[in-house]
């Protein structure tokens, strides 16, 4: 086939970004939208020699997964990819997506638990993060489209928390009185380039971040007074200037205009204190979930000193310290490890240390220094770890390593390269979802070395 040739076929499979994948002639192509089970009339947009994509049309069979979408913007927008499936078969969908690569890359044949998912999926969202800017002569607020510059506009996102839908709201409405202009790429001329705010769903504090492209905010004063006086949850405005021409979305620079400068939260009965570039999961009730189920399956014993990679504000650090005799949590960005020591002072732990460093190095350093560690937790950035990190683990040759991860298949990768060296999955792995609407998934996986399933 070509491109803009069109043809009917069924879906028989998903793709791990949640497109549905049909088969002409052995030759795979990827739709949007489309569900297992689903025939439908298609429109190939895009040939290659290995594989096409193409465009649903209509569809001849609906599959009994399929659900309304509830947001009026789903189809345009890039920020949800599974509205249109149940809640059950998301659940389904994740533990196959983790499944699947276990096998494929980690060469591990593991059973994969059932993936934990909350009673409501909606409005979950923390941390709200929307580009400003005009579409068709009308300010607009929203979430880029998929591959684009382009703000789809949005006034309620579903997946966001309430009280940031309706923060966001109000305050393009005072850029709108206000005339204040918004920040455009091409030109680099313009003020607001985001609006960012976070928020504490167990303490109901309100975080509002403007970004702007210049440092001079003529009517400062004037948001003060009206977002203060409408939202009495709204604890601290802060300024951040970010002058940069490139993607990048917060700056260096800061100004506190109201408040300290931070809002908390509880999450294990522990507060925490949240500033705007602090790394803090963005859904609280289900990251509760997930940091139980690491720490019950790390077996942390009284008498441990546990290694907490990767710790940011040192969430998971404190919630593990009351199960044993000291934690090291290590992070090489400084600003997280300020806040994760001010959060042990805070919830008034002493036997966790918290250190500015790569963790890699750190590991490795502790590993030429014959140093004992009981338990490894580590939570890495999407990329996974290194394999320097990985080495580090297998000379420190811990009791447990308990790795969770936001990508199954780097997750994956690793556990194969720590197979060379005696370690297996003990026991089933755990998909907890973090991110109801769309592909993503937290996994936990326990390793041990020479162990029997």
């Amino acid at each position: 086939m070509k491109k803009n040739d069109y043809f009917e076929a069924e879906c028989v499979d998903l793709t791990h970004e949640g497109q549905g994948v049909v088969k002409v002639e052995g030759i795979p192509y990827f739709v949007k939208g489309m569900l297992i089970g689903e025939t439908g009339k298609l429109k190939v947009i895009k040939q290659l020699k290995n594989y096409g994509i193409a465009r649903l049309i209509e569809l001849n069979s609906v599959s009994k997964d399929r659900v309304k979408p509830r947001c009026p913007v789903y189809k345009q927008c890039g920020g949800c990819h599974l509205q249109h499936l149940s809640k059950e078969a998301q659940q389904r969908f994740k533990q196959k997506r983790v499944q699947d690569v276990m096998q494929r890359i980690g060469k591990v044949d593991c059973e994969v638990a059932e993936t934990l998912v909350q009673d409501d999926p909606w409005f979950y969202r923390n941390k709200v993060q929307m580009p400003i800017g005009f579409v068709n002569g009308q300010l607009e607020t929203g979430f880029y489209k998929q591959h684009s510059n382009d703000i789809i506009p949005t006034k309620e996102c579903f997946i966001q928390n309430h009280a940031s839908n309706r923060l966001v709201n109000r305050v393009k409405e005072l850029m709108v009185e206000y005339k204040i202009e918004p920040y455009d790429k091409l030109t680099g001329k313009g003020m607001v380039r985001h609006i960012l705010t976070k928020y504490g769903f167990k303490t109901d504090q309100l975080m509002l971040v403007l970004i702007t492209n210049k440092e001079q905010f003529r009517y400062k004063q004037v948001f003060i007074d009206v977002l203060t006086k409408e939202f009495p949850n709204l604890k601290t405005i802060i300024q951040n200037i970010n002058m940069r021409r490139d993607n990048v979305i917060l700056g260096e620079k800061e100004k506190v205009w109201f408040g300290k400068g931070y809002i908390q939260d509880v999450l294990n009965g522990l507060t925490f204190n949240i500033s705007s570039k602090s790394f803090y999961q963005i859904n609280p009730p289900q990251v509760e979930m997930l940091y139980n189920k690491a720490i019950e399956l790390a077996d942390i014993q009284p008498t441990d000193t546990v290694i907490d990679a990767y710790c940011g504000i040192g969430t998971i650090s404190l919630c593990m310290a009351k199960a044993t005799k000291k934690v090291i949590g290590v992070e090489i960005v400084e600003q997280a490890i300020a806040d994760a020591k001010k959060n042990a002072e805070i919830n008034h732990i002493d036997n966790v240390e918290f250190l500015v460093a790569d963790a890699a190095e750190y590991m490795t350093k502790l590993a030429r220094e014959n140093v004992h560690i009981d338990v490894v937790m580590v939570d890495p950035p999407r990329k996974g770890c290194s394999t320097t990190f990985l080495d580090a683990v297998v000379k420190l040759d811990p009791r447990k390593l308990v790795y969770i991860s936001c990508d199954p298949s780097t997750q994956a990768r690793d556990i194969a390269y720590l197979s060379q060296f005696g370690y297996q999955v003990i026991g089933p792995c755990q998909p907890v979802d973090l991110f109801a609407q769309t592909y993503g998934i937290e996994n936990i996986v326990q390793l041990a070395k020479n162990k029997v399933k």
